[in-house]
């Protein structure tokens, strides 16, 4: 059996006086932001994680979401990159990057360095993401399937072939090859698509 742990990585501070039918209003004020909280929370988290390795956990899972408190990782990529630094064994999963609203050659990318950051130990999956996430970026959520599909039909390509040319209804790229490569042969059990 694998241990593999998932963190939401939500603001510190209870705003349950804040909610109002129920919900946190939308957008919330940036008044009700403590950066003191942000800071040691991640630290706290970053050394959790840490501890959780020398506990012989097998991978740490991280997620995206984006303008809420309930998860303050609008990067997972980024928490994913710290935390290859401070450990060497334990997978670390991406349980999504919301694929619509990214620029796919950009993720491959990103996620390419990544692999080679970790050695090879990221589990990398997308996601399609929530309604408020689209609202945010200026997406209309009634592309989201297409989106998504077009922009992981791009990230395999960039991953496996030498180079690449594309021509979408969303993105377009002409003769790319992109630097660094996966560790991991693309596509692999280790880098693939979800649909959350």
């Amino acid at each position: 059996m694998q241990v593999i742990a998932f963190d939401l990585l939500p603001y510190p501070e209870h705003l349950d006086h804040l909610k109002v039918d129920g919900e946190l209003p939308y957008p919330l004020p940036k008044q009700h932001f403590r950066p003191e909280l942000a800071v040691s929370n991640y630290k706290e988290h970053l050394s959790a994680w840490a501890l959780m390795e020398k506990l012989s956990f097998d991978g740490l899972g991280f997620n995206e979401h984006h303008t809420s408190p309930y998860g303050m990782m609008p990067s997972p990529n980024l928490m994913a990159a710290a935390t290859s630094q401070i450990t060497n064994r334990m997978k670390l999963l991406i349980y999504g990057n919301c694929l619509p609203v990214h620029e796919p050659l950009r993720l491959a990318e990103e996620l390419a360095m990544l692999d080679c950051l970790t050695d090879g130990r990221l589990i990398s999956g997308f996601v399609r993401g929530i309604p408020r996430e689209y609202v945010a970026y200026g997406v209309d959520q009634g592309e989201s399937r297409a989106r998504f599909n077009e922009a992981w039909e791009i990230i395999k390509l960039a991953w496996s072939e030498e180079s690449f040319s594309y021509k979408g209804d969303f993105w377009t790229y002409n003769d790319v090859a992109i630097w660094p490569r996966p560790v991991q042969p693309p596509p692999s059990p280790g880098m693939g698509a979800g649909d959350g």
